[in-house]
């Protein structure tokens, strides 16, 4: 059986809690893939459960949506980095700093201070784009 885009299903989405749950679902597939399941932070190599997205400013940081989707915000991580070092900080900001440059980290934690949250227009294409974009890696590079 084929497997669809949820959007193209007839199923009624019911608010932000929902779309950010697919959404997520679409955009930690597609880091987890962009990122070959290697750990950002530690280098190690990852896969299954053990392989996460994890976020350099955490989602609970205030960020709203643009930046808890912000794919330079997030990076592949192993379970250790992200659970149990909780997200291994100071080695993720300093390989941010060498990765994006530190205007990059800098612009990061402005959104930080000014969260912002999607209607459902924006949702359907954010879901939509990183279905598609998950779908070119999983054939790209799996």
């Amino acid at each position: 059986m084929k497997k669809i885009c949820p959007l193209e299903k007839p199923k009624k989405i019911k608010g932000a809690k929902e779309y950010t749950k697919i959404l997520w679902r679409h955009f930690s597939s597609f880091i987890r893939q962009r990122d070959a399941g290697i750990c950002f932070t530690c280098g190690k190599k990852c896969s299954g459960k053990g392989y996460h997205a994890g976020h350099f400013i955490p989602v609970g940081a205030n960020g709203g949506h643009t930046l808890r989707f912000d794919e330079r915000n997030v990076h592949g991580q192993c379970y250790n980095c992200n659970i149990n070092l909780g997200g291994n900080g100071a080695e993720y900001h300093r390989l941010m700093v060498e990765r994006y440059g530190q205007k990059v980290v800098d612009d990061l934690f402005k959104m930080k201070n000014h969260p912002t949250k999607w209607g459902s227009t924006m949702f359907a294409e954010k879901i939509k784009y990183y279905f598609i974009k998950s779908k070119y890696f999983s054939k790209k590079y799996v």
